[in-house]
């Protein structure tokens, strides 16, 4: 059954929890497996989460989509990032095409791949991506407010339904990244008001500024976590957010509603899934982390989502290439799973558990 972000919004659609009985049992056979208990940690734990969304003992990873969210940011106006907009459609249309970093290493692992434009400034379609776009860019909001609440809602609208169309067509497993120029000066403005942090805590370098630039950033962010007092998450998006974040935002709902566990990659991802799980109880239960990025702000996102990233690269690239890389070693794990020796071929004694 397809859904409605405005059901959602209005409390009309609640999450389900995951099913732990699967999880457990998933683990179970991990323990069968001849090597010491809990011997893979965290990629255990994960591999199992993913089976127990999945409803499957086995878990699939044959089907994996990575979706890039695309959009533009008016805030660029105001100097807080090394390129302008223009870079955000030649990135994206490169993404589609399967030549970016997060491109080449997802064709490696058979990973098919969407690019789409959510909000691109740009007076035509840009090639290479799915056109979803519900307006060219962001406002600086600064000025006013990023975008409307419609507009807010019709991108998360666009993020739930990639989800369902994902799931209708075999997609077992969606990889999340994002494109879009100056979008960690929005998700830096957004964690601030979401975890109640200064400027100095939540700005980071994003695609490589230099101290000038860095500081030029800060102080906007600085500027804009003075405008207003406390937010609801959806105020939040609306006066500072990007088009692409809120389409991140519904992909992450989407994935709790269609059972389709979504691998987040840094602090973007992260930004949308803390908005996604303000707005929609449990939400963060259906997400796999990856990485912990070089944005200062990722490590207590990844805490708030009750998240553990594996990946401690210092990356900073977006595209969703963590996630790309963590797709990468949970079917390594996978193969573990399903084809190490057990213990009863072995001729050992299958070890207990003691925890």
């Amino acid at each position: 059954m397809k859904h409605s972000f405005k059901d959602i919004l209005e409390n009309k659609v609640e999450l389900q929890n995951i099913d732990n009985e699967l999880y457990d049992k998933i683990k179970q056979n991990w323990d069968r497996v001849s090597k010491p208990i809990n011997g893979f940690g965290a990629f255990e734990k994960m591999h199992s989460r993913i089976g127990a969304i999945q409803g499957k003992e086995n878990p699939d990873f044959d089907n994996i989509r990575l979706i890039v969210c695309c959009g533009d940011h008016g805030i660029v106006e105001e100097g807080v990032s090394q390129t302008d907009q223009s870079v955000t459609a030649i990135c994206a249309e490169n993404i589609g095409k399967g030549l970016t970093t997060a491109g080449v290493m997802a064709k490696q692992l058979g990973v098919d791949i969407q690019a789409i434009d959510v909000g691109i400034n740009s007076t035509g379609s840009i090639p290479g991506t799915v056109n979803k776009r519900v307006k060219n860019g962001t406002n600086n909001f600064l000025k006013e407010s990023a975008m409307s609440v419609e507009e807010f809602v019709q991108a998360a609208q666009v993020g739930m339904d990639l989800v369902y169309e994902a799931k209708t067509n075999g997609i077992s497993l969606i990889l999340l990244g994002e494109m879009g120029i100056g979008n960690t000066t929005s998700a830096a403005v957004m964690a601030g008001y979401l975890l109640q942090l200064s400027a100095e805590n939540v700005t980071g370098r994003g695609a490589g500024l230099d101290d000038e630039g860095l500081s030029r950033k800060r102080a906007v962010v600085s500027m804009a976590l003075s405008m207003y007092g406390e937010m609801t998450p959806v105020e939040v998006m609306v006066r500072f957010g990007g088009l692409e974040l809120a389409a991140m935002t519904g992909i992450v709902i989407g994935g709790a509603l269609y059972n389709v566990p979504i691998v987040l990659d840094g602090m973007l991802s992260m930004i949308s899934a803390l908005v996604a799980d303000r707005i929609a109880e449990n939400a963060h239960e259906y997400l796999i982390p990856s990485h912990k990025s070089l944005e200062p702000v990722t490590e207590k996102l990844s805490r708030k989502l009750h998240l553990e990233p594996v990946i401690d690269g210092q990356m900073a690239l977006g595209e969703g290439t963590g996630a790309v890389m963590m797709a990468g070693l949970l079917k390594m794990a996978d193969t573990a799973y399903t084809k190490a020796l057990k213990f009863g071929d072995s001729g050992v004694e299958q070890y207990k558990r003691f925890d």
